[in-house]
C-alpha cells in the first residue's frame, strides 16, 4: 500500500520517520463523526483538525494509535521544530495527496499560492519597521 513518508528529527537527536496514509474507511468514520464531508473538515485548520489527522494518518499501520498517541507525536512535531501551520503542510496535506484526497496539481499550486502570501505578509512587516 503506497504511504507517505515523513521524515524529522526529534528534540533527543534521534531520526525518526512517519508512513502515512489516510484509508477511506478512516475517511468516512471522520466525516460520521464530525457531521461534514472531509474536504470541509479539512479547512477547519484547528488544533483538534490537526490531531485528528495525525491520528487517522497513522491508523492505517497501526489500528491501535489513539488520540492521546496522536497528541504526543503533534507536540514531538512541535519539538523537532515545526510549527502548527508546517505540520499542516508539510505532513497532512502531503499525505493527503499520496492518499488520493488532493490532487497533486491542485496541492502545488495552493503551495505556490501560500508562498506568495508569506511572501507578501514578509515585505508588509518589512516595510512597517
Amino acid at each position: 500500500m503506497n504511504c507517505y513518508v515523513y521524515n524529522y528529527t526529534n528534540k533527543n537527536g534521534e531520526e525518526k520517520e512517519l508512513r502515512l496514509r489516510l484509508t477511506s474507511g478512516d475517511a468516512m468514520e471522520i466525516e460520521n463523526i464530525n457531521k461534514k464531508k472531509i474536504t470541509e473538515y479539512l479547512q477547519e485548520e484547528s488544533m483538534s483538525m490537526v490531531i485528528t489527522l495525525l491520528r487517522y494518518l497513522n491508523k492505517w499501520d497501526n489500528n491501535n494509535f489513539s488520540l492521546k498517541n496522536a497528541q504526543q507525536l503533534y507536540d514531538e512535531l512541535i519539538d523537532s521544530g515545526l510549527s502548527m501551520k508546517s505540520i499542516l503542510i508539510d505532513v497532512i496535506y502531503e499525505a493527503l495527496v499520496v492518499s488520493g484526497f488532493l490532487e497533486k496539481h491542485d496541492w502545488e499550486e495552493m503551495k505556490k499560492l501560500l508562498k506568495k502570501v508569506d511572501e507578501k505578509k514578509t515585505e508588509a512587516i518589512m516595510e512597517t519597521l
